[in-house]
């Protein structure tokens, strides 16, 4: 008994995330990997290889988890919270280009195979990760084509959505941006079974208006219009859907 004690206080001191009190075991059956879009679909033995080198980290609201320029040391799996990731701009402002809000999510690989991140990570509230040391993770990728395939379904869907952010900046008027931001909520709850059509927004007016390219007059106005339509209704910090059909006609108008 002593012995099999001390083997799992090692393995504890090992894997952290919501594995850390569970036997070795079960670990996969109630682990981030089990549920994460990137992760869920790698067979057990690959996770397992992955497992040793997660650990735990939380971080406070309004706290930096990278900052433009610095090394690239880390991959973080979000486990609760929302972080928003950003460009710093000649002007002084930031423009957001990302939201990391779905338990799974990756944040910071997009800057994986680069020495120094690209932009910077900012929680919006109080945060809580997995990460694995950036170095280890390449190491797993290069040794296991499973875990490499994945990495490309991943970035692959991030650069889908970094195209039509930039199609939405580019193309669409105030309206039809601010509806895209919505319908988006809306398609991502639906991709992850979240069922509600409450869509939680924690961006203030500021920052949504910095991520949409639009002035937060210009932002309230068309919260507004959308309202009076009767395609939303806004709560403190959300957006209840009305009629997601018409949503989605505006949005691609």
């Amino acid at each position: 008994m002593d012995i099999q004690a001390n083997k799992y206080k090692i393995s504890k001191s090992r894997v952290a995330g919501p594995c850390m009190d569970k036997p070795e075991s079960i670990r996969c059956k109630t682990c981030i990997m089990d549920t994460s879009h990137f992760f869920k679909d790698l067979n057990v033995s690959t996770k397992r290889d992955l497992q040793p080198f997660l650990k735990l980290k939380s971080f406070t609201s309004k706290e930096m988890l990278y900052k433009e320029g610095d090394s690239c040391k880390n991959l973080y799996i979000l486990l609760s919270g929302e972080v928003k990731i950003y460009k710093s701009m000649h002007s002084g402002k930031y423009q957001i280009h990302k939201l990391v809000h779905i338990p799974g999510d990756l944040i910071a690989c997009d800057d994986l195979f680069f020495d120094h991140h690209g932009s910077s990570a900012e929680t919006i509230t109080d945060v809580v990760t997995c990460y694995i040391n950036r170095n280890e993770f390449l190491k797993q990728l290069n040794k296991n084509s499973e875990i490499s395939t994945a990495m490309m379904r991943f970035m692959s869907r991030n650069i889908n959505s970094y195209i039509r952010h930039i199609a939405n900046l580019g193309q669409k008027n105030a309206l039809a941006r601010v509806a895209s931001y919505i319908f988006f909520l809306y398609e991502t709850h639906q991709e992850y079974h979240m069922e509600s059509k409450l869509l939680h927004n924690s961006l203030s007016r500021i920052e949504l208006s910095e991520m949409l390219g639009v002035t937060q007059r210009t932002l309230i106005r068309s919260l507004k219009q959308l309202e009076e339509n009767k395609l939303i209704t806004i709560t403190k910090d959300a957006f209840l859907v009305l009629d997601i059909a018409e949503l989605k006609i505006l949005s691609e108008s």
